[in-house]
Order: structure tokens, then sequence, then C-alpha cells
């Protein structure tokens, strides 16, 4: 169980970074780290809240799985992500992120 909801959790933080690089407009295929994907630099985005973010729903929801709740994995991951992303604010701290790799040259001061 611990496995497969991380996957769905990956999937997840993967779908909130995707929006955040195009709210950025920034190049999804621009990575550093990840580099032979047309989504390299989500991948690399979504890697920056592994620990925060995706791991944390993962094991939670493995855990309500274990205790026997009756949804499915990957029911549990949408709505457990859904509720963390917004506590969290989980979108705007990736963009806050690109923003930092990114600065705009106008905000720059001489």
């Amino acid at each position: 169980a611990a496995n497969q909801a991380i996957n769905h959790a990956s999937t997840a933080v993967q779908a909130a970074a995707a929006i955040a690089v195009a709210c950025t407009a920034t190049l999804p295929q621009l990575g550093f780290i990840h580099e032979d994907s047309d989504q390299s630099f989500v991948l690399d985005i979504a890697d920056l809240f592994r620990e925060s973010t995706t791991l944390p729903i993962a094991f939670s929801v493995a855990k309500r799985i274990e205790r026997g709740a009756p949804e499915t994995i990957d029911r549990l991951v949408r709505h457990t992500a859904a509720a963390e992303f917004r506590k969290q604010q989980t979108i705007p701290a990736m963009i806050d992120k690109i923003k930092e790799l990114f600065p705009h040259p106008e905000s720059e001061q001489p």
C-alpha cells in the first residue's frame, strides 16, 4: 500500500508542479536534475517538495488504508493531496521557488 500511495502522491505533486511551471511561463523541458523528459523542470520542482509534501501524503494514506479505510488508495491520495495543497499553499510555494531560480530582471535592484 505504501508504494502505491507514494506513486499516486508523486503524480499529484507533479501535477501541482506542472501548474506552477505553466503559471510562471517557464519551460517544462528545462531540467536541471531530470534531463531526459519533456517535463524535466516539472519533475525537478516536484522533487523539491518530496519530503515536505509527497511522502507525508503517501504515508498518511497508507496508514489509513492499513486501518481499513473503505476508499481506494488513489481516491484517498487525491483527497488528501488536495487538502494538503490548500493547507500548505503548495502551488504558490512552488511558484515562489521558481521565481527564486529565475528572478525577473525588472525586480533586481541596481
